[in-house]
This record gives structure tokens, C-alpha cells and sequence, in this order.
């Protein structure tokens, strides 16, 4: 009988595997600083910083457009202007990735379409080709008025599957915001 439950016991001590929870690891890679992601939406152009807080109804509005909820109402856009005049405007966001937040800009033109869209942060060991050129170049000229989602007008690549859906919204989110609470 002893024998028998010592048996009993190593099997589940090496056999049956025992499922932990998945602890992701933290692997932050930057790839543009601040200025670095200001400079290349703005090339040239005179930057303004102005922060921005949304009301409740504003909330409201804005969540209802992204059939989604916000948690934050407060934003930093940066405005670029030429001869005193607004040419484009950008948001610096954080969308959550499949554990922790991908930080990218969002440059967009006065016509209020997608002009530049790069990241800045990535926060893990996989997925982080959506910093690829050939991924971000979908979201040029995109209005708020496209769908901006994965599957219908944005392909998102192998292997970074939720990071490709973190970025479209995230775009889109930088397109209503800039919408809802700079150009209204």
C-alpha cells in the first residue's frame, strides 16, 4: 500500500502537469522618445501643447462613437501650426496590448485623416511588429468615418493579433478625440 502511494504521489508530482498562471514578461523596448515621435509628425512645424479635459456629456458622446468605454478625460494634444495657422494635430495614447499598454502617436492632418502613425513603446516579448512600417501605412488617410478595425479595413499580422486590434483602436480613438474635443 505504501508503495502503491508513493507511486500515486510522483506521478502527480511529474507527470500531471500542474497549471500556474501565466506570469508575462515585462520587456520594454523604445523605440522613440517623446521628441523623437514629435519631430517626425510635425517636421518643421511649430508645436503647441494643450491639454484638454472632456466633460461628462463629452465622455458620453465620445464613448458612444467608440462603442466602447474610456476611463481617462483628460488629453495632451500637440498642435502644429505654420505662419499661425493649425495644420496638424497629434495624441500621444497608450492602448493595453495583450498584458501591458503599447505607447504610440497619432499624427493627424487638418482634413482630420491619419497623417503618421508610429509606436514608441512596446512592453513585450512578443507582437511587436506593429511597429513595422508596412503595418502602420494601413492607417494613413483613415478618417474617423472608416471602420478602422481588424478584419474589414486594417490587416493585422501573425502573431501580434491583439496588438493589430490595440492599434486600431487606438487610432480611432485619437480620430474622435480629435474630433470631439479640438475641431467641434
Amino acid at each position: 500500500m505504501k508503495k502503491y502511494l508513493i507511486l500515486l504521489a510522483l506521478i502527480f508530482l511529474f507527470i500531471v502537469p500542474v497549471k500556474a498562471e501565466e506570469q508575462p514578461e515585462y520587456y520594454e523596448q523604445i523605440y522613440l522618445s517623446e521628441k523623437e515621435a514629435l519631430d517626425l509628425v510635425f517636421a518643421g512645424l511649430e508645436i503647441e501643447k494643450k491639454e484638454v479635459e472632456a466633460d461628462k456629456q463629452k465622455l458620453k458622446t465620445i464613448q458612444k462613437r467608440l462603442k466602447r468605454k474610456i476611463s481617462e478625460n483628460k488629453y495632451t494634444f500637440y498642435i502644429g501650426k505654420k505662419e499661425g495657422k493649425e495644420k496638424k494635430y497629434a495624441l500621444i495614447l497608450e492602448e493595453k496590448g495583450k498584458h501591458f499598454p503599447i505607447t504610440f502617436i497619432v499624427g493627424i492632418n487638418e482634413d482630420l485623416q491619419v497623417d503618421k502613425v508610429a509606436v514608441m513603446i512596446y512592453r513585450e516579448k512578443r507582437g511587436d511588429a506593429v511597429k513595422r512600417k508596412r503595418f502602420l501605412k494601413q492607417f494613413e488617410a483613415k478618417s474617423s468615418q472608416d471602420p478602422l478595425e481588424v478584419n474589414q479595413d486594417i490587416i493585422h499580422l501573425t502573431g501580434s493579433t491583439i496588438s493589430s486590434w490595440s492599434m486600431a483602436a487606438g487610432v480611432k480613438k485619437a480620430l474622435v478625440l480629435t474630433e470631439e474635443l479640438i475641431k467641434r
